[in-house]
C-alpha cells in the first residue's frame, strides 16, 4: 500500500516535470490542425506517468487503483499546498 502511494506520488509530481516532453512529441506524432490544449497536455501527461506507476506496481505486486489514485493526487497538489502553507507564513 505504502509502495503504491509513492509511486502515485512520484507519478503525479513527475508529470508536472514531463509535460514539456510529452507534450513536444504529441505534437509531433499528431498531425491536427492545432495543437493540444494545456489542459489535455496535463491531463495526458498524468496519465501517462500514472499508467507508468501502475505498471511498475503491478510488478512489484502492489497494484492497488485507489492508493495509485490518491497518490497521484498528492504528488500533483502536494507541491502546490506546500507553497501555499510557506506563502502564508511569510
Amino acid at each position: 500500500m505504502i509502495l503504491t502511494v509513492l509511486l502515485g506520488g512520484l507519478a503525479g509530481w513527475g508529470a508536472v516535470k514531463a509535460e514539456p516532453a510529452i507534450r513536444k512529441k504529441l505534437d509531433d506524432l499528431l498531425v491536427v490542425d492545432r495543437d493540444l490544449s494545456d489542459a489535455e497536455a496535463r491531463v495526458f501527461s498524468l496519465a501517462l506517468c500514472l499508467f507508468g506507476a501502475a505498471v511498475v506496481a503491478a510488478l512489484a505486486d502492489e497494484g492497488d487503483a485507489i492508493w495509485l489514485t490518491l497518490g497521484g493526487v498528492l504528488g500533483v497538489m502536494g507541491p502546490r499546498l506546500i507553497a501555499r502553507a510557506k506563502a502564508g507564513r511569510s
